[in-house]
């Protein structure tokens, strides 16, 4: 039960981290225009880059340690010291390059005063503390955490940005938003960590850098093609490609966050399976893990292919056309992604394969830059949508071939052919809707219905054992008895 609780709430947390955002992005875009949306997109990229490097692979190795330790207050009190000392040191060191980088290089110094508050926001970053509260399943405070803030956030864009020079606002708003998570994430941590109790004389922080410096390459591999993809556009290309690109990845990430979300939330879980050696129950959460995942990122990724014109047109508008076609290359990173955060997240991290998902990363990073080269300058952002794709699915391949010699593997083919089959209906629906509705918004809300109608049945009524099924009759079924 608790387990299905920190899913839901980390689940809410994710849809949270969509909708709420889709409430002002398509207001940014047709105030701000493609230009300006492009230099603020490019901004929060660089600060994004120095935020995943400065991290030292924290995000996966806190979740972790922290998770084998949430029973134990003392050894948590000294591993929370020691993990939060190394974050500071990174952080303190990159703000110094991040400061001089905007100093000395052209393309910052043109937007200096943008890039000196994404720079706050890139120190911020150091007190969200997410790796100790996954660790500690804390996912219900997470969620309300985030919903209200996000909700003072959205208030403000909607106040504050009226025109196209108000762009730099937005970036003041971001580092606001972090400084009030700053405060309210401090103020919680007092619940589980008894600074009076601090002591440094037995802080060690040299036994942490090995495992973290696997995972540190690892982040800095991954974030070659992750996150400098916005910034190589920014600086090789013009605005318009970055805000054109920027645009259609942001969506595709945002509902990736969802499904992101539900193998986060099982992570914790499954450490203390591993750690009390009961193998098969955490075999057992992986593949349903595994079902839940396919099942709803394959039809989601196949929607937004085959809506993207009408996606873009009533998110964003007719400026953003450029739009639909990296929204359609990337729609499958939707499926590719969600895949890798199961076969390198859940069994390569938590099995301690952190050499295997280092080589993995690199593979994917030879891949962007080599495409990148050949490209992007020709291509601009539908360029640059096919290097992120290809780059996805060669770090997914990679994850699955090293995950089936520690994991069998073997079941899950069967699932992702049923699910497979399942998506042709839908696909029929699709293009009959598109084909027969003129009114666009009509034509949304149609596919819409028709899509979950399809899905309830497929669940409910044809696909034998369906997990899905199951575990919605399992919560709603707790949820009653209580």
């Amino acid at each position: 039960m608790e387990t299905q609780k920190n899913i839901f709430y980390n689940v809410l947390l994710a849809i949270s981290q969509v909708l709420l955002p889709i409430l002002t992005f398509p207001y940014l875009a047709r105030v701000l225009g493609p230009e300006h949306l492009g230099v603020l997109n490019f901004a929060e990229s660089y600060a994004r880059y120095f935020v995943l490097v400065a991290a030292f692979g924290i995000p996966i190795y806190g979740v972790r340690e922290v998770a084998k330790l949430q029973n134990n207050k003392e050894k948590l009190r000294k591993l929370f010291l020691e993990i939060f000392a190394i974050n500071l040191i990174t952080t303190f060191i990159l703000s110094i390059i991040f400061y001089f980088s905007i100093l000395f290089v052209d393309k910052l110094n043109q937007e200096g005063v943008l890039f000196y508050w994404s720079l706050l926001f890139f120190f911020m970053q150091l007190f969200v503390f997410e790796w100790f509260f996954i660790g500690l399943k804390q996912f219900k405070y997470m969620a309300l955490r985030y919903f209200f803030l996000r909700i003072i956030f959205i208030i403000s864009v909607f106040v504050f940005i009226k025109s196209s020079a108000d762009y730099l606002i937005y970036m003041q708003l971001q580092f606001a938003l972090n400084l009030l998570l700053a405060i309210v994430n401090i103020y919680y941590i007092f619940k589980f960590i008894d600074f009076k109790k601090v002591s440094f004389k037995n802080i060690d922080i040299r036994k942490h850098i090995k495992p973290l410096s696997y995972l540190f390459l690892t982040i800095f591999f991954i974030s070659i093609y992750l996150q400098l993809d916005t910034v190589i556009l920014g600086f090789f290309t013009d605005s318009e490609s970055v805000g054109y690109y920027s645009t259609a990845l942001k969506l595709n990430k945002l509902l990736i966050a969802v499904f992101a979300a539900i193998s986060a939330a099982m992570f914790p879980k499954m450490m203390n399976l591993l750690q009390e050696g009961k193998v098969e129950q955490f075999n057992t959460m992986i593949q349903n893990c595994f079902y839940i995942i396919i099942s709803l990122s394959l039809p989601t990724a196949m929607l937004v292919y085959l809506c993207a014109p009408e996606i873009v047109q009533i998110l964003f508008g007719s400026n953003f056309e450029r739009a639909i076609l990296p929204l359609q290359i990337t729609a499958p990173i939707i499926v590719i992604v969600s895949l890798s955060t199961i076969f390198g997240f859940q069994i390569l991290s938590a099995l301690s394969k952190d050499k295997h998902i280092l080589i993995s990363a690199m593979l994917g990073t030879i891949v962007s830059i080599l495409f990148s080269i050949l490209l992007i300058k020709q291509y601009k952002e539908n360029g640059e949508a096919f290097i992120i794709f290809l780059t996805e699915i060669t770090v997914c391949v990679s994850f699955i071939y090293f995950s089936r010699k520690h994991f069998s593997i073997n079941k899950f083919t069967i699932i992702l052919l049923h699910q497979v089959a399942a998506i042709i209906p839908l696909i029929l629906f699709v293009l009959t809707i598109k084909y027969l509705v003129i009114n666009i918004y009509v034509r949304i809300i149609y596919i819409s219905i028709s899509s979950l109608a399809w899905y309830f049945v497929l669940h409910y009524f044809i696909l034998p054992n369906s997990i899905i099924k199951t575990q919605f009759l399992k919560l709603t079924s707790k949820q009653l008895n209580s």
